[in-house]
């Protein structure tokens, strides 16, 4: 897979908090995520009590928070990696809908599996994605996860370490 100018950062700073807030409260972005209604809204009184030029520790907890950015250290997503026992939960956001459609989500799955079983050393990292979320759905695909489950309203797709460096 060619990878695009697509980068991970853990540094999540204030601007980056605004940002998220924004794409968390555009209705086309979250169509499809599970997250809680007002977690926009809690992250804004976060912001507000908290004076720090840094949130990281922030967006860490349950897990690992990246933001998606292009070379030029532009945010237009974010990705979280939630552990489970010997796999990880990942979740993509594109929030920045200019973006939409030119691989960029691709590229940052693939390096958020890097991050899992390179860093993480996990087994396998799992995705529930909508079925209705094609988009997101051929994102995954593209980078090797397989269909595992099916259930109503949703897919759960995989990819185990060995299918990742096969990939290579």
């Amino acid at each position: 897979m060619k990878a695009l100018n697509v980068q991970l950062r853990q540094e999540v700073y204030r601007n980056d908090a605004w940002k998220i807030i924004d794409w968390l409260e555009d209705d086309n972005v979250i169509m499809y995520l599970n997250e809680d209604q007002n977690v926009s809204s809690s992250i804004k009184q976060v912001i507000n009590r908290v004076n720090l030029p840094i949130l990281t520790h922030l967006f860490n907890q349950n897990g690992s928070f990246f933001i998606v950015s292009t070379a030029k250290d532009e945010p237009i997503g974010f990705l979280r990696l939630v552990p489970k026992i010997s796999e990880a939960e990942m979740v993509i956001v594109i929030g920045n809908r200019e973006k939409w459609g030119q691989g960029l989500g691709s590229s940052a799955i693939h390096q958020g599996l890097k991050h899992a079983f390179f860093e993480w050393r996990v087994d396998k990292v799992i995705a529930k994605i909508c079925s209705e979320n094609h988009r997101s759905i051929r994102a995954f695909k593209k980078v090797g996860f397989k269909c595992e489950k099916i259930f109503p309203k949703a897919i759960h797709y995989s990819i185990t370490m060995d299918e990742f460096l096969k990939l290579k």
